[in-house]
């Protein structure tokens, strides 16, 4: 069981430590960044933005009904929640926390968790990387992740229809193809969104250019690579072209969207 033995005299002290008050506000603010527009249009930041939302919602709820039980561990809670230098709990120490409150008392190895949550980081990893079909994302994304897409802060379907909120135009300049994305992850309209798919270096593709691009022995899928300190990264291509180090991602973009249309123009 925790007790205020299990928070140390740094993160419960300290006079910079944010009050109860402060960490539940800076908890709502939290929840409602993570659900205003305009959303993030990759898969993997939008499912953490979605999740990141939940817990907040949870810890300002949990740490609210503590602070109204006894006081001592709501203020216990919010210098944990501040950790040692401001930015959140101690890794060391939750880890270990982990281990000796959950992991062991239900008879797991918390270093077979390690290994499962490094497995699932490169499967995600490798998932993201690449183009995706548009109605798989609707199965990655999920039901709740979908709902916080179509209402997005309390807006209509009309509102979203109306502004193009949901609407995305083929990545390839001159191509006028669009999808509705949330008619496509629902469901609701698969014929229109079929061959569509979403690559998170560049954007969303059509049918025609996702097949001369993309898939078969068209392989010319784009990912950004970043191996230095600095501001910079670049754009590679599968076949092995390469943008060469930019500082802004719509440079880098631009350089791919020419490199398609050389490689649509040798096509013929």
């Amino acid at each position: 069981m925790t007790d205020a033995t299990d928070l140390t005299t740094h993160e419960t002290d300290e006079e910079d430590v944010p009050s109860v008050a402060e960490t539940l506000e800076g908890l709502a603010r939290m929840y409602l960044r993570a659900g205003a527009s305009p959303l993030p249009v990759n898969p993997a930041t939008f499912g953490w933005q979605s999740t990141a939302g939940v817990l907040a919602a949870l810890s300002a709820r949990m740490l609210h009904f503590l602070h109204g039980v006894d006081p001592k561990y709501g203020a216990a809670f919010a210098g944990f929640y501040h950790g040692p230098t401001g930015d959140g709990p101690h890794p060391l120490g939750v880890g270990l926390w982990v281990e000796r409150n959950i992991a062991q008392p239900a008879g797991a190895d918390i270093n077979a968790w390690v290994a499962d949550a490094k497995q699932e980081a490169e499967t995600a990893f490798a998932y993201t990387s690449r183009p995706t079909s548009i109605a798989d994302l609707g199965i990655l994304l999920g039901d709740d992740a979908l709902a916080l897409l179509i209402n997005g802060l309390g807006a209509s379907w009309e509102e979203w229809e109306e502004h193009g909120s949901t609407r995305r135009v083929c990545f390839l300049p001159g191509c006028t193809r669009e999808v509705d994305l949330v008619k496509a992850w629902s469901g609701e309209d698969r014929e229109q969104s079929e061959g569509w798919k979403s690559a998170p270096a560049v954007g969303f593709g059509c049918p025609d250019h996702v097949s001369r691009l993309w898939a078969g022995e068209h392989q010319h899928q784009p990912a950004w690579t970043k191996e230095n300190i600095d501001s910079t990264a670049q754009l590679t291509c599968t076949c092995g072209w390469a943008s060469g180090k930019v500082a802004f991602r719509g440079h880098g973009i631009t350089l791919y969207q020419v490199h398609a249309l050389e490689v649509l123009g040798a096509q013929g």
